[in-house]
């Protein structure tokens, strides 16, 4: 089954892309069941990317940061994970962090932008889950086939996720894109 995402389960997506002057790609929404198996291990799960990417690649994962910006309560920022050791960017991630769910110094640490989230959570044993809200399938547009140095068009997938505290409070709303895999 497949359908044409809205503008809310993408979010912060469209904030992100528009900040950028740029329009965004064409995105569907697919069921996980239509996932490429690759694929499908890495986005169907209720842990945090950053943890199921390094042990896909066998490396730590890199933040690079394309744009950011943030309230007193919220940060979002466009960022792209890369493989510590060859530099070879494997997701592209849009996220809106809720700044107020954490305190002053993972705040700090977060607005630095110099590490994933999710690795950051686990350092700070910070309790959490994902909830996956959809799978992606994409058609890149030139932003992601230069990101992921795409030689000719492919399907990317992704999903739209938020991270969730013991309490079932949003840490984080985020839309993550797989290089092809």
């Amino acid at each position: 089954m497949t359908s044409t995402p809205t503008l809310e389960i993408l979010h912060p997506l469209p904030l992100l892309y528009e900040a950028a002057s740029h329009p965004l790609p064409d995105f569907e929404l697919v069921d996980s069941k239509s996932l490429p198996p690759a694929a499908h291990g890495l986005l169907v799960h209720t842990g945090d990317m950053t943890s199921k990417l390094e042990e896909f690649f066998a490396d730590e994962m890199t933040l690079r940061v394309l744009q950011c910006d943030h309230t007193a309560d919220h940060y979002r920022r466009e960022v792209v994970l890369c493989c510590a050791k060859s530099g070879q960017a494997v997701e592209y991630g849009a996220i809106e962090i809720e700044l107020s769910a954490f305190d002053e110094s993972l705040r700090s640490e977060i607005v630095r932008g110099q590490q994933p989230l999710g690795g950051l959570l686990n350092r700070h044993a910070i309790r959490y889950r994902s909830r996956p809200r959809g799978f992606l399938r994409v058609a890149p547009d030139l932003r992601l086939a230069e990101i992921f140095h795409l030689p000719a068009p492919v399907s990317l997938f992704g999903r739209t996720n938020q991270l969730l505290d013991a309490q079932d409070r949003v840490l984080a709303s985020i839309v993550e894109v797989l290089r092809p895999v």
